[in-house]
């Protein structure tokens, strides 16, 4: 059965910045692979008795995320009914709290001063640039995932995959990498080769990321620079997404093997963010060849998972 963490905020709060959205996007691999039930007042439907929902998911609750900001603190519903309540089972059920300072507010004049909150709150994710808010949205993520995997209830847990079916995964894990390495190191060689064409023909010299450099000279590409142009896009199509999609659901069929090399929760992670950009951003946009998602998204690619991966393999080859 999924953990239930409880996101207890103001709408207040979420006027210029939907905080919720943001860090549902950092939560979707723990909810992807069942082994957590995120809930916020948005889940409370047409005819629902809004005061009993909210009293029952409380009580359910493993964890909570508090996302607190003026708003936050001004409310009394959930200074009165939401906090206390979380208070409680934080002291009588080892409930965990994770305090999320958004907004400059009275953090430390509340009772969740004793808390350690996962931001300064005198820097409160409001007065950061997006790549350290979300440095900070995947770091709770990370610490909710921890929770999780030393859970007794935790399906990931419970779901134990037999010792045979994790070497066949992380086999195919590796061989899906292998194939993604080779396209992604064709495609840098093809990517560079473009670069210089378009720069010489048009004499030009750009020090722009190369997602940007190619959609704002997209419209002036001659025949030529096209088709270099269609066989880059090509592999972010072909070889690219089918290993990155095939990756993300060996990880989702295999949640014990997250339990058991957290490097892949990362993993998951920055896939999860690249395919949901192949899909909402990249397909639509024809002027795209490329597609990264890196530090500034708060999701790098785990450079080491290679070798993570590799020292696993080799102790199921000793083991056997």
């Amino acid at each position: 059965m999924a953990k239930t963490l409880f996101i207890s905020y103001s709408r207040a709060d979420m006027v210029e910045t939907d905080w919720i959205a943001r860090l549902k996007m950092y939560l979707t691999p723990l909810v992807q692979a069942e082994m957590l039930d995120v809930w916020d007042d948005s889940r409370i439907k047409i005819g629902d008795i809004w005061r009993t929902e909210i009293d029952t998911a409380l009580r359910k609750a493993g964890a909570a995320v508090l996302l607190v900001g003026p708003g936050f603190l001004a409310s009394d519903f959930v200074m009165r009914h939401e906090l206390p309540v979380l208070l409680e089972a934080a002291s009588q059920r080892g409930t965990t709290l994770f305090p999320v300072v958004i907004g400059y507010c009275g953090y430390v004049a509340t009772p969740l001063e004793r808390y350690q909150a996962a931001n300064d709150p005198n820097t409160p994710l409001e007065s950061l640039d997006r790549a350290a808010q979300n440095k900070i949205l995947n770091e709770i993520a990370m610490a909710i995932n921890r929770i999780l995997r030393v859970s007794p209830d935790s399906p990931g847990v419970a779901r134990t995959a037999s010792s045979g079916v994790q070497d066949k995964v992380i086999r195919e894990i590796a061989r899906a990498l292998g194939d993604t390495r080779v396209a992604f190191e064709a495609q840098c060689r093809r990517r560079d080769g473009l670069v210089r064409m378009i720069e010489t023909r048009l004499q030009v010299h750009s020090d722009m990321e190369y997602e940007k450099f190619f959609f704002k000279y997209y419209p002036q590409l001659n025949d030529a620079e096209r088709f270099e142009f269609d066989q880059i896009r090509a592999i972010t199509e072909g070889p690219l997404y089918r290993g990155n999609r095939r990756m993300v659901e060996l990880l989702g069929e295999s949640p014990s093997l997250i339990d058991e090399i957290p490097a892949l929760v990362v993993l998951r992670q920055h896939l999860v963010f690249w395919l949901n950009k192949f899909e909402k951003v990249f397909l639509p946009n024809k002027a795209m060849c490329l597609l990264y998602i890196g530090v500034e998204d708060g999701v790098p690619f785990p450079s080491h998972i290679d070798k993570v991966i590799a020292a696993r393999i080799a102790s199921q080859t000793a083991g056997s």
